[in-house]
């Protein structure tokens, strides 16, 4: 690093601490120790979350398990949740997680996600909508052959007025559900170019989130997103969403989580009444979590505020 770039980074550490917003460096989590010094962890009512559990697929045989009680309300606040002390900015985000498994209750409402969020109420971009940094991979209990991809940039709960966009993918079949923007739930505005690759994907056969442990990542930088996985078969990366439109890539850091919990509102295609809460508790495993971020790009989020 010349010292131009040294003078750069210590005047940006010195912004961050003004703002109170931690810089890390990196992050990796094995979750084989029963605390974690980057992570909280908290699991409300009879949920649970246990790190250093054993589970032999694993790759060091130890596992973070969040466990979703019988009979847990709606709600991403009632069930249990791994959340970084920090915020983090642009860089690579990566896990191998096994999503919960409802084979036992095919009608059960139940969300595993993996992402990084922060909303504090706050505007600073100024269009009438409290900024919502959110970048998520999230999969549904009742198809888990589908992963569901997401990136918010505004989000007001008492309306539900947003911007974000979406894609979801069936990658048993290799179908792309939808690439959509949206400003309000259920209304969406095709996306198609630099927004809309690839715009095909190739089928991964016998695709089922709940069934193995499989890699899955995110490369968020200032001028686009994308979000991938490790086929578990070839260990080779697919691009599932290779995203570019800086207006709508979100600027600030955020936290980091991977949570799990029941919806009794959102549902497959096809499948309305797939809104059961639990009737038996249900897990996601989390093999390892880590970032990576991206040289000079980690501290631009700090600029933009």
């Amino acid at each position: 690093m010349n010292w131009l770039i040294w003078c750069v980074a210590l005047g940006i550490l010195g912004l961050a601490a003004a703002v109170g917003v931690a810089i890390a460096a990196g992050l990796v989590e094995n979750w084989d120790a029963a605390t974690s010094d980057s992570f909280e962890l908290s699991a409300p009512g009879q949920s649970l979350i246990t790190a250093n559990a054993s589970d032999p697929p694993a790759e060091d045989g130890k596992v973070l398990e969040l466990r979703l009680a019988a009979g847990s309300a709606p709600g991403p606040g009632n069930g249990p949740e791994a959340q970084t002390l920090d915020r983090f900015g642009y860089g690579t985000y990566s896990t191998r997680l096994k999503t919960a498994d409802c084979s036992g209750q095919p009608k059960a409402g139940v969300v595993t996600g993996y992402f990084v969020y922060f909303n504090d109420g706050q505007d600073p971009n100024g269009d009438g909508v409290p900024d919502n940094v959110e970048i998520d991979f999230e999969w549904l209990c009742a198809e888990p052959q589908v992963v569901y991809l997401t990136m918010w940039t505004d989000y007001r709960d008492s309306d539900e007025a947003q911007k974000r966009v979406a894609r979801a993918i069936n990658l048993q079949s290799g179908t792309i559900l939808f690439t959509c923007y949206f400003e309000a739930f259920g209304a969406c505005q095709s996306l198609s170019g630099a927004e809309n690759q690839p715009a095909t994907i190739t089928a991964i056969p016998g695709y089922d989130s709940s069934q193995e442990y499989i890699v899955y990542g995110l490369d968020w930088l200032s001028n686009g997103v994308t979000w991938w996985m490790m086929d578990p078969a070839t260990k080779q990366k697919v691009i599932l969403w290779d995203y570019h439109n800086q207006e709508r890539i979100p600027p600030a850091p955020a936290y980091y989580f991977t949570n799990l919990w029941h919806t009794a509102n959102w549902t497959p295609d096809g499948m309305p009444e797939a809104t059961q809460s639990p009737t038996v508790p249900v897990s996601t495993w989390v093999d390892w979590t880590r970032f990576e971020p991206s040289g000079l790009e980690l501290f631009l989020p700090l600029i933009q505020r």
